[in-house]
């Protein structure tokens, strides 16, 4: 009951009500968020360094937001990703499942109108829009370039960002060919924002996001596209960093830029009074990338080795933090063992959503989270990257044809092809116990191949004994092998060493998009009857057998017969597979022989990522 004075007039009796229930649905409205579902903010990097911020140990970065998650939540010191590039990773991080069972191995396409993770596939975001949240996606996807692959057909009510892998952050046009190739969607139609700097547009999208739904439970899933490159930072933290030496002078630039745009995210949380009831879980996609585009580095793994595409530590352990001050612990640290897969049913449990997929391989990390003392929930993982493989059993990790992109150490092409650490003892993964532990590499294998993606296939092969007369003759190419692919130049070629199905093992010879042009001078007239040509096919690597393959031989380097061309048939199988071309005469008299294999330039229709740049490997060209 109100009381009102005889001098009080009927308008200040209306102003006084309106007050009154004012006040009433502002007591009701913190009511209700008191009582409402926590929200979700899923930060995710791309391409930062396993150490790359200041709580993981990085003594030349100024990350004071990602720190301040730390403060605020659980660190992981041994957090993994189910795999060491963009496009794998990120399809197990949204369906709670390894790459391979999530159907998406390999890179999908930057080119539109292609698919890539299908769609059948269930996600975080329709897992929690089934429960009744609100799903938003700001930034990189890399998931599907088509209708029916992108963000609003796979469970998110909004989205905005690019779809391919990587933007000019100022043009936003795809940023490793073009030509016009223009990227930038908001709810499945291309807009345009010519100039703006893509990472402010991302966190403008995300705050206006905050502002119109922070009355609603929301899933948002705001995906970095740094310190991925282009490396492009801003001048302030260009100049902060003016003293550092390139390249980690732009990538250091770029992670504050990071920390500086999660830094006004969570002021827009606290400004809104959602802080305290918003799970905010922060980690990089995987391990810092040593591509020429990023000026070969930059990015740091700290003691561990490799980096992105490798499957030692450096490529796939990555820092991870999970900060939700209504209910977990601040400021404290998890050293066992987690993995990307487990952040759906892990947020579904913190969210209380019960209904999961029947196929989540992932496990719940909130007993963990709560309690330091709780054992981690995989006692193995298995990971299958192109040809090279792992598995995590206990203490134990056994790599199968390892690559290290760092060269931090020498990997024996024969020796190494199967690698055994104890992480416990030696996490640098730089001494290789195969041969001090026979059994344990027998048990790891065993258990890897258990795994239905497994093949025995993926087992290290005994290599062929070739006799070549070629060998130690002279040989040249027109063009020039990819840098990471040059294995010992052009001998490699003419040297009786075969190459494995592993097309990182230093025997093959990598070209992007070109041809490859050989011509071998015998030093004299020699009689041959057969040439044959080894070629490599890794679909999931971009890897494809060539289109036709051309022969011509001279007696005097002047005269050339008219070129042999063998045509290969297109083979669509997602399994490595080597084909040596054999190519037999009656016999044939000749000092220069010109070998050309023709390269498909572009990656095929029915690949997952058409129309980017596809490679050829080639290895032995045998002459006998």
């Amino acid at each position: 009951m109100i009381f009102v004075s005889k001098n009080i007039s009927l308008l200040a009796v209306l102003f006084l009500c309106l007050g009154v229930s004012n006040c009433y649905s502002t007591v009701q409205i913190k009511s209700q968020k008191k009582k409402q579902r926590p929200n979700v903010v899923f930060i995710l990097t791309d391409d930062q360094g396993s150490v790359d911020a200041n709580c993981y140990g990085a003594s030349d970065l100024h990350t004071p937001n990602i720190d301040l998650l730390a403060k605020t939540g659980v660190k992981f010191t041994q957090f993994y990703v189910a795999a060491p590039v963009c496009s794998p990773s990120r399809a197990s991080l949204l369906t709670g499942k390894s790459p391979h069972a999530a159907g998406l191995p390999g890179n999908a396409s930057s080119h539109e109108g292609h698919g890539g993770m299908p769609t059948e596939q269930i996600t975080i975001a329709e897992v929690m829009k089934q429960a009744g949240y609100q799903t938003a996606h700001v930034g990189k996807w890399h998931l599907g370039y088509s209708t029916e692959t992108m963000p609003l057909a796979q469970g998110f009510d909004y989205s905005f960002g690019h779809m391919g892998g990587c933007i000019d952050n100022y043009s936003h046009f795809f940023y490793w060919n073009g030509p016009n190739r223009h990227d930038l969607w908001e709810n499945g139609k291309e807009v345009w924002a010519d100039g703006k700097y893509f990472p402010d547009v991302m966190v403008e999208k995300v705050d206006q996001y905050l502002e119109q739904h922070q009355r609603d439970p929301f899933f948002l899933y705001y995906a970095i596209n740094m310190p991925h490159y282009p490396l492009q930072p801003t001048k302030k933290w260009r100049d902060y960093y003016k003293d550092l030496d390139m390249p980690r002078r732009d990538y250091a630039a770029f992670v504050s830029t990071i920390d500086e745009r999660i830094g006004r995210v969570l002021d827009k949380l606290e400004e809104l009074g959602l802080r305290e009831n918003t799970i905010v879980v922060y980690q990089s996609d995987h391990g810092h990338s040593t591509e020429d585009r990023t000026f070969g580095g930059g990015g740091n793994a700290g003691p561990y080795r490799g980096a992105k595409f490798s499957l030692f530590e450096g490529g796939i352990r990555v820092p991870s933090i999970i900060s939700y001050p209504d209910r977990i612990p601040n400021s404290e640290v998890r050293n066992q063992m987690a993995v990307n897969v487990d952040w759906l049913p892990t947020l579904t449990q913190l969210c209380g959503i019960e209904n999961l997929p029947a196929d989540v391989e992932g496990k719940s990390l909130v007993p963990l989270i709560e309690n330091k003392k709780v054992k981690t929930p995989h006692e193995i993982f298995r990971w299958k990257s192109g040809m090279g493989w792992a598995i995590r059993k206990g203490d134990w990790k056994l790599l199968g044809n390892p690559y290290d992109p760092t060269k931090k150490g020498e990997l024996d092409p024969q020796k190494d092809m199967l690698f055994l650490v104890n992480m416990k003892k030696d996490s640098t993964e730089m001494i290789n116990l195969a041969d001090q532990y026979p059994n344990k590499v027998k048990e790891l294998t065993n258990e890897y191949l258990k795994w239905e993606y497994a093949s025995e296939n993926d087992l290290p092969q005994e290599r062929p004994d070739i006799t070549n007369i070629a060998k130690g003759k002279k040989i040249t190419l027109s063009h020039q092998p990819h840098a990471k692919y040059k294995a010992k130049g052009a001998s490699t070629l003419i040297d009786e060493e075969s190459g494995s199905r592993n097309y990182a093992d230093g025997y093959w010879l990598g070209f992007e998009r070109n041809d490859l042009l050989a011509t071998i001078d015998l030093g004299e007239v020699t009689s041959i009857s057969a040439i044959s040509i080894g070629t490599l096919q890794d679909a999931q690597s971009w890897i494809f057998f060539p289109k036709s393959i051309e022969i011509r031989w001279s007696a005097d380097g002047e005269k050339f017969a008219p070129p042999l061309i063998r045509n290969l048939k297109e083979n669509k199988e997602k399994e490595i597979r080597i084909h040596r071309e054999l190519v037999q005469f009656e016999e044939i008299r000749a000092r220069y022989i010109k070998i050309k294999v023709n390269n498909q330039a572009e990656c095929p229709e029915w690949h997952q990522s058409a129309g980017s740049n596809a490679f050829l490997f080639v290895d032995e060209i045998v002459l006998n």
